[in-house]
């Protein structure tokens, strides 16, 4: 031995070694000099025979104790920890059976349930089938326990021999106590609380993707090809269609479009381009009283019978929506789209009203002063919007114009937020003299508003009396 070598020796080292002992030395200093050679192992160690460390540090620098794994299940354990794997949430969602249960999608079409009927995780992989953890199970389990206490996440982590459980806590206890939507928000992940029809999925996508239709077209309009003949409106019907498959077979990215397209961005536009349609509407009456039927091909121009269709039309999509959106938040049970369908009524009245007023501001014969030649109606239904809209008979099947599908909003909403502008139509429309069923059924929408602000007085007076004896 030499000098150098006898100056690192202990005492320990200097005690006499055994054959055995001397023998394990040689095989030790021979592995410093060949690391590529394999070095020879003591099969009484569990852990210098295993291909894995006992100890694990995963990606978010958690520390866990894998010594209790044979070595199949301490790789499973360390591709799942580590980042050294191509896992990827899809979606997750939750369901109540006898208790929560929570199902997340992964790709390659795999699914993690916890909790509900299973005491442990279960993964449609197949590795799990021997009722040990399959590196799904480990990878959902480092992200349950990234959003644990630190006074837990900074110890060594202990894992259950079948790498079921963290510290003894069941995956799907974890869940409920850190809430599912907070976990999804951390690591970005989609919910989707109910696994909808296809056919649901695609009339959705369609609702949500018209936004975008080039030729302006609303969400009902825009599954008509009829409706919208353009080269540019089938090249967006055929992107619609190639994106409704991969979304259908792939909820995570449906999921994606609902949050990037939510209920409120959809209802912004569907009232954007309501109120330019009537905004051209009232526009093209202009330009045609100004321009007759002769108008330049380009610009859009209606005569009063077109106009008063189209306002209808406007009235009936308006009416429409509202509804629709209802019945869906009725469905859904969820505070969220109540809150949606306020905004929606809120938005709708607003349409209505400007409408209502436009309309209220033309009681003439437009075609008085025409300087375009041609023989005009005579007929005030056909010269006059307001005539044609609010002064036919009131056995018209089309009901009181704009006026019935106001009332069928939410009154409290209406007034609330509309109040000094109804009242100000109020006496537009009383100058114009319409009929009194009309004018009626206006009043009475705005002396409900009258009624409660009496009754509210009316208690609050009562209050202080009995608070002054």
């Amino acid at each position: 031995m030499s000098a150098k070598a006898l100056s690192k020796l202990s005492l320990g080292d200097t005690m006499v070694m055994t054959r055995a002992q001397a023998s394990a030395a040689r095989a030790r200093t021979s592995s410093l000099h060949t690391p590529q050679q394999s070095p020879r192992q003591s099969p009484s160690s569990s852990e210098a025979s295993s291909p894995t460390s006992s100890l694990i540090e995963s990606t978010y620098g958690l520390k866990y104790n894998v010594s209790a794994f044979d070595d199949d299940v301490r790789k499973r354990a360390k591709i799942g920890l580590m980042d050294d794997n191509e896992i990827k949430m899809k979606y997750c969602r939750r369901s109540t059976d006898d208790r929560m249960k929570y199902t997340f999608y992964i790709d390659d079409d795999i699914t993690v349930a916890m909790g509900g009927s299973y005491t442990v995780p279960k993964c449609s992989c197949g590795a799990n089938e021997g009722g040990k953890a399959c590196k799904h199970i480990f990878w959902m389990l480092n992200q349950l326990t990234e959003m644990a206490p630190e006074h837990i996440k900074s110890r060594t982590l202990e894992l259950a021999v079948d790498g079921s459980r963290v510290q003894d806590f069941e995956p799907s206890i974890m869940i409920d106590r850190i809430k599912l939507d907070e976990l999804a928000d951390n690591f970005d992940w989609p919910v989707h609380n109910q696994s909808p029809e296809a056919r649901d999925v695609q009339d959705d996508i369609a609702d949500m993707l018209s936004v975008f239709e080039p030729s302006g077209a609303l969400p009902a309009e825009a599954k008509d090809a009829s409706l919208c003949p353009s080269e540019r409106s089938q090249k967006f019907r055929e992107f619609r269609d190639l994106f409704t498959r991969y979304a259908t077979e792939n909820l995570g990215m449906y999921i994606r479009l609902r949050e990037l397209l939510d209920p409120e961005f959809q209802t912004q536009v569907f009232f954007e381009k309501i109120d330019d349609r009537t905004t051209r509407a009232f526009r093209g009456l202009e330009e045609y009283i100004a321009h007759g039927p002769t108008a330049d091909a380009h610009t859009e121009c209606y005569d009063i019978v077109t106009c008063a269709e189209k306002l209808k039309a406007l009235v009936k999509a308006i009416g429409d929506y509202y509804h629709q959106k209802a019945e869906e938040a009725e469905e859904a049970e969820d505070d969220e789209d109540d809150e949606d369908t306020e905004d929606i009524a809120i938005r709708a009245a607003a349409a209505l009203i400007n409408i209502l007023d436009g309309v209220a501001s033309r009681n003439r014969d437009a075609y008085a002063n025409i300087t375009w030649g041609g023989l005009p109606p005579v007929e005030p239904a056909m010269n006059n919007l307001f005539a044609n809209l609010i002064g036919a008979p009131t056995g018209d099947d089309d009901g009181l114009f704009v006026l019935d599908t106001l009332k069928a909003l939410p009154h409290e909403d209406v007034l609330r937020n509309h109040w000094a502008v109804l009242l100000d139509l109020n006496e537009k429309l009383a100058q114009q003299w319409p009929p009194p069923v009309y004018m009626d059924a206006f009043c009475a929408i705005t002396q409900e508003r009258r009624k409660r602000a009496a009754s509210e007085t009316s208690e609050t007076a009562g209050h202080a009396k009995r608070t002054m004896q």
